[in-house]
């Protein structure tokens, strides 16, 4: 059921985004409830969204970039939406962007249960849930088996070239060396559509080695790809990493855990 819930949601924004793209709807009407700029578009595709949720769960505590929390009293199902993740690049015609949904059966990121993204550009869905499994538009995931960075492509969020200093290491040096090291690396700005890609073998890792990150920009594709095989592990969180978190994180997600575990022993 909730995979149908999250594929339909999906679907609606997808229509929704396209519709307001074409109508030249990217002006800039404030911030959301996650301290990023809101875009017409946004808005509309995050109120879509909403919609086609609570239409399908009664009683589901609603966390979403634009809006910030709905609150209900008596949840069954907490939900994660990132109605366009992206934005910038939608804004200026780049074709990279994304809308994710995560649905948990309470506040923590380890108890999602459900999720699913959508590539707007191709209209591709990623979903998952624990019991089934995880499908590429209905599709088994093809997810490489890299075991090592001198073979991999990795996507490597280029926003921590800016940071020399945090958490006791420099995210910069990090990020360096990772590059280096890597047979191939890219950067599209959309997290969660760049993680998704690894599901499909068309990337082998994501990293972001500060945090410079919302949870609802890894949150769905880092599970998505977990349960297909996958590893991830989050950057500055403390303890229980929360859906209604309001800092901001990083991750490293891979194919393998060996080639996590090397992405990890770069840091210094």
């Amino acid at each position: 059921m909730l995979r149908e819930i999250i594929r339909d949601a999906l679907l609606e924004a997808h229509h929704v985004l396209q519709d307001a793209l074409s109508k030249g709807l990217t002006k800039i009407e404030g911030r959301g409830g996650f301290g990023d700029y809101s875009r017409q578009f946004d808005i509309l595709t995050e109120k879509a969204i909403i919609k086609s949720i609570k239409n399908r769960l009664n009683r589901a505590y609603i966390v979403s970039e634009e809006v910030g929390e709905v609150p209900c009293e008596d949840p069954e199902f907490y939900v994660l939406i990132d109605p366009v993740d992206g934005s910038t690049n939608a804004s200026r015609g780049l074709p990279f962007y994304a809308s994710s949904i995560a649905v948990a059966k309470s506040p923590k990121m380890d108890d999602v249960i459900a999720a699913g993204v959508i590539n707007h550009q191709t209209g591709k869905i990623y979903l998952g849930d624990e019991e089934s499994g995880v499908t590429v538009n209905s599709s088994p995931p093809s997810m490489s088996k890299q075991i090592s960075l001198k073979d991999a492509l990795v996507f490597a969020d280029l926003s921590n070239l800016k940071k020399e200093e945090e958490d006791g290491f420099n995210p910069r040096d990090w990020c360096t060396a990772i590059i280096t090291k890597a047979r191939h690396a890219r950067f599209f700005a959309a997290a969660s559509l760049e993680i998704a890609y690894i599901l499909e073998g068309k990337a082998d890792a994501f990293v972001c080695a500060s945090r410079d990150l919302k949870v609802m920009d890894f949150c769905a594709s880092a599970v998505l790809v977990k349960w297909a095989g996958g590893e991830y592990r989050v950057l500055g969180g403390k303890g229980d990493i929360l859906l209604t978190e309001n800092t901001r994180l990083g991750i490293i997600v891979a194919s393998t855990n060996s080639l996590l575990e090397e992405i990890l022993s770069l840091k210094r």
